[in-house]
């Protein structure tokens, strides 16, 4: 994203990196039953250092003020961030929990217009079932466009979810 931006010349928005930069975490099959028994957590190439991030970013000349880097779990990260409206959210958090807990709190700063994009929709089943909860619960019936065997996207319309509070 932040490649296309420098394309366009786009220097007014900002790229949030949301991750924990350690993997998964343990799942919480208490409060979220559907990432029980999920092993993702231990799974050590889901382990990308910060450092390696940004030297990713480094190595196109993309690491500049305009990308910002928010560490933690988003349990822990995302109900605090200061981020003004959103155009686009990607989303790869794999289990229940992290899914569900990035729609609860990006979604409501998601611009009328803009696009939800689903990593694991197809790939993890908990994933999905936080996708399909978290848009009956909000009344979310923008329809659900593949992207491929695993990924999935809407554009947040009007329509369906008055219930979220408009963030300015």
């Amino acid at each position: 994203m932040r490649g296309v931006l420098k394309v366009y010349g786009d220097t007014t928005r900002t790229v949030w990196v949301a991750d924990s930069f350690q993997g998964l975490p343990p799942p919480d099959p208490e409060c979220y039953p559907a990432d029980k028994g999920d092993r993702l957590w231990t799974l050590v190439p889901l382990a990308i250092p910060l450092d390696e991030v940004k030297a990713n970013f480094e190595k196109y000349n993309l690491l500049d003020d305009q990308v910002r880097f928010l560490v933690g779990w988003f349990r822990d990260t995302l109900p605090h961030i200061e981020a003004g409206r959103f155009a686009l959210l990607r989303l790869d958090g794999d289990l229940y929990e992290s899914t569900i807990d990035a729609l609860k709190h990006l979604y409501p700063k998601l611009s009328i217009g803009g696009y939800v994009i689903i990593d694991d929709y197809g790939a993890v089943s908990a994933c999905k079932a936080a996708v399909e909860d978290f848009r009956s619960e909000h009344n979310i019936t923008d329809k659900l466009e593949p992207i491929d065997w695993t990924g999935v996207f809407w554009q947040r319309s009007c329509r369906g979810d008055e219930n979220f509070s408009r963030h300015e």
